[in-house]
């Protein structure tokens, strides 16, 4: 069962993040206007999502832009 943790907005865009029941696990959902899913993807091996803050912001610009869809590589298998 995952947890919403924050929603991060640029513009009528937005990251909901999620924590996963497993420690250092997280799932990203980026909507844009009227709420229209554009990507979920994964983000694990930190211990919080503010770690990689900057790169979902990017992401999201990137998706909101019209980018494509396809995953960004947000999870890590490095310690967190």
């Amino acid at each position: 069962m995952s947890t919403r943790l924050a929603t991060l907005e640029q513009g009528q865009c937005k990251a909901e993040i999620y924590e996963e029941a497993l420690p250092g696990q997280f799932s990203i959902r980026y909507f844009g206007p009227a709420g229209v899913m554009l990507a979920e993807e994964p983000l694990t091996g930190v211990s919080s999502y503010h770690q990689r803050e900057q790169e979902i912001l990017a992401r999201l610009q990137e998706l909101c832009a019209g980018g494509h869809p396809a995953s960004a590589e947000l999870s890590d298998p490095g310690e967190y």
